[in-house]
């Protein structure tokens, strides 16, 4: 089985969702012997955001135009859905990155078939950590984390290959409608939207299975 995931670093939900689906898989698999695997997409929620550490994400929105109590509230409501799913936010400290280069690290994650971790790495730097996850040092350390070489990942990343396949899957999303995200894909039969509570993943499977 294969789940396409199109999703965006910098999407909290996109974390809360990834956790929930990973916990459903798990109870598929103890059921079934099919194997699952999830391939993610790039998905930016702000292509033309410039990276700014020097504010939070809250003061970015309230900087656009949001109310400040607004979005303390969803922030808070989403920290909450984080916690219950082992995910800890600390989004007072989740500084304003775009988030291109790290889609691309997701790319180049699967040559060593290890998107899923690469994936978790960036939502854990940028959610967690409070991490610049636009710093191409960070972008390594990543790597490295994961079985790159700091000197060839740094080659690999400046690959148009890499930026093109980001690109890709940017311009597949517009195609076929995505609009917002996170946004599942089960063997290109089966569409699920948002951070569903993981029964809703295992339903899917279910009928997408064989």
């Amino acid at each position: 089985m294969i789940i396409k995931v199109w999703s965006d670093i910098r999407c909290p939900f996109c974390y809360i969702a990834k956790r929930k689906l990973e916990n459903a898989i798990s109870q598929f698999k103890n059921n079934n012997k099919e194997d699952v695997i999830v391939e993610w997409k790039s998905f930016e929620l702000d292509p033309n955001l410039q990276t700014n550490i020097s504010i939070n994400t809250i003061d970015h929105y309230v900087s656009k135009g949001a109310g400040k109590q607004q979005m303390e509230g969803l922030f808070s409501n989403a920290t909450k859905m984080a916690k219950e799913v082992g995910i800890d936010f600390n989004l007072d400290d989740t500084r304003v990155a775009n988030s291109f280069k790290a889609h691309k690290l997701v790319h180049a994650a699967k040559t060593l078939n290890k998107q899923s971790e690469a994936k978790e790495l960036l939502l854990k730097a940028y959610f967690t950590e409070g991490k610049n996850i636009d710093d191409i040092s960070i972008l390594l350390d990543t790597g490295i984390t994961l079985g790159f070489k700091a000197e060839d990942l740094e080659d690999i990343l400046k690959n148009d290959t890499l930026a093109n396949s980001v690109s890709n899957d940017q311009k597949l999303a517009k195609e076929i409608g995505i609009s917002g995200v996170p946004f599942f894909v089960f063997n290109d039969k089966h569409v699920i939207s948002g951070a569903q509570p993981e029964e809703v993943f295992l339903e899917a499977m279910e009928k997408c299975k064989g």
